[in-house]
Parts: structure tokens; C-alpha cells; sequence
């Protein structure tokens, strides 16, 4: 089968952003048992990493962004111009080219994608409605309700346009698949699982004490900034109170002056910036906090951190797409009250944590697992092609 994989952001191992990594092992598996072109967006400084996937794939087509470290009014409106313009790459390809399936990655992909005869698959990495949604129903005022609800009926609006144009949506939880069924009663979604520690070995750790880590990427991602801050300003007093040597670890790919100037003065914090080793940041943590304010999607590094064996503490929001047991598996707390208690109330019993740590693990291990998550790929598109797109799924 003739495949062509169409990606907003660059499938690698050592992507920077989460879902970039995880498209990677989606097109290791397809590259397994099909023929794989891949159409990917990607940064300047991303170049260097096409040459690992050509063994991959049978042709790369690459639309390059210029890298940039901080952005202005006038960078976010490039940014969006960069945006429509692979798009319309992306569907010129599709629309002159024979292929025997497309998939395209994340929904803003697919703005100016038009149907084809060929059938097509979107993964809705993040439901762009969702967020929209949250901040129309949170908006403080009058005035940022009434902006917040438009900008929100117009993303709505936005996104079923787009996926109303391919005949398979998939979410990556099962709570999107059906918060899109409510959007879309009429478009077939499926739900395929986002495998949980991708970068998770067998290595042990010992915890460090009292050590709290929030880990993110930070580069452009304003939501995971929000996060962060919130827990300094809100959170993280309280724990003081209770635990004066408490540290709260910010670790993460592009943090910015305001996350990076709470370190200059306060010895209690510390901002990493990019983590080459994954695995030991989480294991190496008391306690995992994931204060997930806004969410669009399932939030990947929870899922590592229980994939870890590390305790989690994070909202209802955090938790959402992932449906672990709340107090078995992870905590969840959803002021700043509830978020500090149960942060030192794992700190204050490692034997507790560690107990229900496992379950955590044992929990995304058996419901997020690589090749759980492969095998649901494979009977997706073979549904999709033997079917010629118009399969009904449940």
C-alpha cells in the first residue's frame, strides 16, 4: 500500500514537541508493511534530522519554517501564513498524486485540504473546540465572554468544516471520540490510544526528596507556561508552608524569561531547560504535578510520568482523556488548596506514593501500550481502504 503521511510537525525521536514523537513511531510502524511518503512541516533547525528518516520512507517532502526563538505580533502572523501555506501544499500533493490512503496529522493541517477519491484519515492530535470552550464558559467580564464565545463558535465552526472533508477522524482518547460525536454526530471517529512512554527504559532512580517537577514543553506553548506559573504563585507557597525545603523543578524545551527569572531569585526553583534524559527526570521526582488548567487534547506527559512509576498530581482537565482512578492511580485537585494538599500529602508518605505509583503504571502500561496502540492503527486502515472510506465505526 502507497501511503502518504502528511505532518504538521516533524516525526522524530528527538522532536521537541510530543506529538512529533509520537507521529515517529506511527511512521516506523506504516514504513513496516507499506510504502510511506512523508509531507512534514519542520523548522530550520530541525534540517539536520530529515537525513535519519530516509530509511523510512520512500520520498520526503519538507516545508521549512524559519526557527525563532521568541516570537512577536508579526512572527505569530508569519506563523500563521506558514500554517495555510503547507496546507496548500500538502493538498496540492494529495490532489495531483495517487496514493492508496493519506493521513494528515493534527486538524490545523487539514484547513485547506479538499476531499479526495483517495481515502483520507485526520488525527485530531488536539480538539481545537475543547480549549475555546473552556475559556468562553471561564471568560472574567461581559466583553471577554462575548469575544471568547465568538472566537469559540468560530473555531467550532472551523474544525467541523475541516473534518466533515475526510472520511475518518481519529482522536487519540477515548473522551475526544466522543466529545467529537456530539460536534459531528454524521463523521465516523475512531479512537486510537497515544502509547505512554515512549521514552521510558528499565532503569532505576532513586527519588530525590521533596523534589516536585513539572515537565513541559515551553517553546511557544503558552497553556504550559500558564501552568507552570500557576503553580509557583498559587500552589507552591502553600506547600512551602508545610515543607520548607520542598523544590519545584520547572524542566522543559524552551522556557521563557518569566519562567526562567523565578530561578534568578528563588534557590528553591529551578528551570532546566531542554532534558536529554527523560527517563531520569521522572523517576528521579517525588511527585509529578501536571496543574492542566485548559486542555485541547491528552496531555502525553502524564501519561510518562505514570508510565514512569512516578506519582501524579493534576486537574480533572489533566485527566480527562487519560480516565485513570482518581485516588488509586494519579490525585486529582482542582484549586490550589486541593492541588498543595495532595502534592504533600504524597511527599509525606513515600511508601503510599510508591504503592500507588504502580497502579498508575500498571494502569497507562496496559491501556496505553505501543503496540496496543499499532494493532488499532492497522485495523483503522484497513477498514478505511477495504471499505473505500465509507465504514461506520462505533
Amino acid at each position: 500500500m502507497k501511503v502518504l503521511l502528511v505532518t504538521l510537525f516533524l516525526p522524530h525521536h528527538m522532536a521537541t514537541h510530543a506529538g512529533g514523537r509520537y507521529v515517529f513511531e506511527v511512521l516506523q510502524h506504516i514504513a513496516q508493511h507499506h510504502e510511506v511518503h512523508l509531507v512534514t512541516r519542520l523548522e530550520t533547525d530541525e534540517i539536520p534530522l530529515l537525513d535519519s528518516l530516509k530509511p523510512f520512507c520512500a520520498s520526503i517532502r519538507p516545508y521549512i519554517y524559519r526557527s525563532k526563538a521568541k516570537r512577536g505580533l508579526i512572527d505569530n502572523i508569519r506563523l500563521v501564513a506558514n500554517y495555510i501555506g503547507f496546507s496548500r501544499y500538502a493538498n496540492n500533493i494529495i490532489q495531483t498524486e495517487d496514493y492508496d490512503l493519506v493521513q494528515v496529522e493534527w486538524v490545523e493541517t487539514g484547513l485547506f485540504i479538499r476531499k479526495s477519491s483517495t481515502p483520507m484519515l485526520l488525527t485530531a492530535h488536539d480538539v481545537m473546540t475543547k480549549p475555546a470552550d473552556r475559556k468562553a464558559q471561564n471568560a472574567a467580564n461581559p466583553f471577554s465572554r462575548l469575544f471568547a464565545w465568538t472566537l469559540h463558535l468560530l473555531t467550532g465552526s472551523i474544525e467541523c468544516r475541516i473534518m466533515k472533508r475526510f472520511d475518518l477522524v481519529v482522536t487519540l482518547s477515548e473522551f475526544d471520540k466522543q466529545y467529537l460525536r456530539r460536534m459531528l454526530p454524521d463523521v465516523p471517529v475512531a479512537s486510537i490510544p497515544i502509547p505512554a512512554g515512549l521514552d521510558i527504559t528499565t532503569k532505576q532512580y532513586a527519588r530525590n526528596n521533596n523534589t516536585i517537577v513539572f515537565l513541559a514543553s515551553f517553546k511557544h506553548r503558552k497553556v504550559n507556561v500558564d501552568a507552570a506559573l500557576y503553580f509557583y504563585s498559587q500552589v507552591f507557597p502553600i506547600i512551602r508552608r508545610e515543607l520548607p525545603d520542598a523544590r519545584f523543578i520547572i524542566a522543559g524545551y524552551g522556557p521563557p524569561e518569566e519562567l526562567t527569572s523565578l530561578a534568578e531569585g528563588d534557590p528553591q526553583v529551578s528551570v532546566t531547560g531542554f532534558i536529554e534524559d527523560i527517563d531520569r527526570c521522572y523517576k528521579e521526582a517525588a511527585v509529578f504535578v501536571a496543574p492542566i488548567l485548559i486542555g485541547g487534547g491528552i496531555i502525553v506527559k502524564i501519561l510518562d510520568a505514570l508510565a514512569a512509576g512516578t506519582p501524579v498530581v493534576t486537574t480533572s482537565i489533566g485527566n480527562e482523556g487519560i480516565r485513570a482512578v482518581p485516588g488509586h492511580d494519579l490525585l486529582i485537585a482542582n484549586s490550589p488548596e486541593e492541588f498543595a494538599a495532595a502534592t504533600i500529602k504524597l511527599l509525606r508518605d513515600p511508601e503510599g506514593a510508591a504503592t500507588m505509583a504502580k497502579h498508575g503504571q500498571e494502569f497507562v502500561l496496559r491501556e496505553f501500550g505501543l503496540e496496543t496502540s499499532m494493532k488499532k492503527l492497522e485495523i483503522v486502515h484497513q477498514d478505511l481502504i477495504s471499505h473505500g472510506g465509507e465504514r461506520s465505526y462505533s
